[in-house]
């Protein structure tokens, strides 16, 4: 294994920077050697800017020719069987964003083209790494609270993807000036057909947050919503999921309904009281979520914020996207720490979650 490992990134789109480039330019371990993306002016913007030796617009080039160990698959979902096949066959370690792929049996098939080259499979599910998320899945499953009965997610008001009347107008006034919103929230996520798209491109996450915390579920009622009449993709998401034990989780996601700001948070509810996490796209590149306990202690009960990290807790684990990329380059070391073991998404992660969406669009 050599000193410094050799990354690569295949898809230079909004999330490629602030998910992937920033944190193996500043990891010890990696070496950001190649950038590639189909409109090669992009790759090369990125590749200036974070000064990356080599650019590429074609994927296949690149995986030949970089010598690379590590690669990030960050391009359209109905991409990733083909990149992450691609560099698997070429002994080409894969972090591949989320969703997976468009369909179970794809999700499959990059796992067992993975598993048959000896390479390994990380997904991009980056709130597992937010500490204070991981701090509230402790306490679910702990027996401080109790048992858990009951669990809430909603998620409303993404920038990218919300209805948010402050991004809106301001973008309507930047129209205005002339500056076009083209590539602030990318068209394929709203129309292509290859894709289930829409909001379940983004719901994904929460779905996964689900299952981590509860396991596999016994039954799953799925319901989505298309509202605009000219809306190709689903753009509300339901589900209510019940886990072994009789636990039942209700998941939220819209792109449709009206926030005044971005709300991401989940409730569960306990014997012995409730627990609450609340974060935000922008909060997650940076701080773990925010802790709320609420228990019937005094008078009226009491409702207390804790911090998502222990005092001496510092370094990865203080911002979700490192840890992800982190924990990828030690898996690909064979240095993972035990501890993290458990937080890292690998392909059977994402198979599980597109079963669900698959669900989610009647299949």
């Amino acid at each position: 294994m050599p000193e410094k490992l050799r990354a690569g990134l295949i898809g230079a789109g909004r999330f490629a920077v602030p998910g992937h480039v920033l944190y193996y330019k500043f990891h010890p371990d990696t070496e950001l050697v190649a950038v590639c993306n189909r409109t090669v002016e992009k790759a090369e913007k990125i590749a200036k800017r974070f000064r990356v030796p080599q650019v590429y617009s074609d994927a296949e080039e690149m995986l030949d020719k970089a010598g690379l160990d590590v690669v990030s698959v960050c391009t359209p979902t109905f991409m990733h069987p083909e990149h992450t096949a691609m560099a698997a066959q070429r002994g080409i370690h894969v972090m591949c964003e989320k969703p997976m792929s468009p369909s179970p049996e794809q999700s499959q098939a990059m796992i067992d083209v993975c598993r048959d080259n000896n390479v390994k499979l990380h997904l991009g599910f980056h709130m597992r790494c937010d500490a204070g998320i991981q701090r509230v899945r402790d306490m679910v499953r702990g027996e401080k609270f109790g048992a858990c009965f009951q669990a809430a997610f909603e998620w409303f008001g993404l920038s990218t993807m919300g209805n948010v009347p402050v991004i809106k107008n301001a973008w309507k006034l930047l129209g205005a000036m002339g500056v076009s919103d083209k590539g602030f929230s990318p068209d394929w996520r709203f129309e292509d057909p290859r894709i289930p798209g829409g909001v379940m491109e983004v719901f994904c996450h929460i779905i996964d947050l689900a299952l981590w915390i509860f396991g596999e579920p016994e039954d799953v009622v799925a319901k989505t919503q298309t509202i605009s009449p000219d809306a190709r993709k689903p753009e509300h998401g339901v589900l209510l999921l019940t886990f072994p034990g009789g636990v039942t989780a209700y998941l939220n996601m819209s792109t449709k309904a009206l926030s005044l700001w971005e709300s991401n948070r989940a409730r569960f509810y306990c014997e012995n009281g409730n627990i609450i996490y609340e974060t935000d796209s922008n909060r997650q590149s940076f701080l773990p979520g925010k802790i709320t306990l609420e228990t019937d202690r005094g008078l009226a009960g009491r409702r207390t914020s804790m911090p998502a990290l222990p005092p001496i807790e510092k370094g990865p684990a203080m911002f979700p996207h490192y840890r992800k990329i982190h924990n990828f380059i030690r898996d690909v070391q064979g240095r993972l720490d035990p501890a993290e073991a458990d937080i890292v998404a690998r392909g059977e992660d994402g198979l599980a979650v597109d079963r669900i969406v698959q669900k989610l669009m009647g299949g």
